[in-house]
């Protein structure tokens, strides 16, 4: 199955090769993905590198001049990095360097009433003295949109992540895709209605897949020339293989009849602002209920994305997360683990600063810091990334 899906990147790959004369190349492990955690937040943190328009977008005069046409962007990032815990562990820590690489294209195509978009990351890492943790990662997604009148905007997204384990059997694949209605109302309001579904295949195991449907609706307003204001509430059903655990104080933990079913809301308020500083804060609230006991959570969250360039040829981007979670059952007695630990992103700060060496190459250098929650519950690993490289826009 896995060699399957590998070939269909590699004939998706060529055909657009063909297609547009363009090399087809990833997002996965680019800007500030380095523990790939945030497939499933909703929203994703590359808004810096987007907003602010890049220093890697390339624009040709023909593509300018005929909107229509494809707009291509590609870039190569590669370096050195080093992990002072590289098993994301609380107990059994373990630092090392890894060589990081990133081939990365996006194009979009548009015209007065629909748009195109897609994206494709391929991306390695190799670790000195780990083999178990070198991986490949495979990232593409795609999207298409339409404005059937002057108040209606139809849209649909699909995407899809492969991660292979080179020397350990952890490989893994997820599948997403939504369909949006976007309506636009007196008062520069945007209301945006969409659904959405997914699933995640571990190759080796059932006991994390899952597959989840939802629905969103969101309000948009722009603030000034320069931000906007939004305002998002998310229902998500998730499935999983797995049955259910039960508890009684004489039989302790067990599993029941049922499969794991769990109902996740989320509540989420932003506000982005500027141009030459691109700036965006964050609030969300989220209530998780499970039919399995020890998964019930309640948990917030306040995040914050900054870009700006502090000279000519420099980009400073930064992230940053906070959250304070806390279970509706006592779990101190438990060895209970987190079914999908890559859904799991607690506290973090991240800072990205580059610069420009030409047209086409940047010296970039990152630094990372992780309070993360664990595979078990209510247990954090600590975990410290400093990477350094260079990107070429090709």
């Amino acid at each position: 199955m896995i060699n399957w899906l590998v070939s269909c990147f590699v004939v998706i790959g060529l055909a657009t090769n063909i297609v547009l004369g363009q090399p087809f190349i990833d997002r996965s492990l680019g800007f500030f993905s380095s523990t790939d955690k945030s497939r499933y937040s909703g929203r994703s943190i590359d808004f810096v590198d987007r907003s602010m328009n890049g220093n890697w977008q390339q624009r040709s005069a023909a593509a300018n001049a005929e909107r229509a046409q494809w707009k291509l962007s590609h870039r190569f990032q590669g370096g050195w990095e080093y992990d002072s815990n590289i098993f994301e562990s609380s107990s059994r820590r373990a630092a090392t360097g890894s060589g990081r690489f990133l081939l990365n294209t996006r194009g979009d195509r548009r015209s007065t009433r629909w748009q195109a978009h897609y994206n494709y990351s391929a991306a390695l890492q190799a670790y000195n003295g780990y083999r178990q943790e070198n991986k490949l990662s495979h990232d593409l997604s795609g999207s298409l949109g339409a404005r059937l009148q002057p108040w209606l905007h139809l849209s649909a997204q699909a995407g899809g992540t492969l991660k292979f384990y080179l020397e350990n059997a952890a490989d893994y694949g997820t599948t997403s895709g939504q369909v949006a209605a976007s309506f636009f109302l007196p008062h520069h309001l945007t209301a945006e209605l969409s659904g959405e579904t997914g699933q995640l295949d571990y190759a080796v195991t059932d006991l994390y897949d899952f597959t989840f449907d939802g629905a969103e609706l969101t309000l948009r307003r722009p603030l000034a020339a320069n931000g906007s204001v939004e305002m998002a509430l998310n229902r998500r059903e998730l499935r999983y293989k797995r049955r259910a655990l039960n508890y009684t104080s004489k039989q302790g933990l067990f599993p029941g009849p049922l499969a794991q079913r769990e109902a996740l809301t989320t509540a989420r308020v932003a506000m982005t602002y500027g141009r030459k500083v691109v700036m965006q804060l964050a609030a969300e609230t989220q209530r998780n209920r499970s039919n399995s006991f020890g998964y019930d959570f309640n948990r917030f969250r306040v995040s914050g994305l900054l870009g700006f360039r502090p000279a000519p040829g420099w980009m400073l981007r930064a992230a940053a997360l906070v959250q304070k979670k806390r279970y509706r059952d006592d779990l101190s007695r438990f060895n209970l683990r987190d079914l999908d630990t890559e859904r799991e992103q607690s506290n973090f700060l991240v800072v990205d600063l580059s610069r420009d060496l030409s047209a086409e190459i940047s010296a970039v250098a990152r630094a990372a810091f992780y309070d993360n929650e664990s595979t078990v519950p209510g247990v954090f690993y600590h975990k410290t990334i400093f990477f350094t490289g260079v990107e070429i826009r090709l």
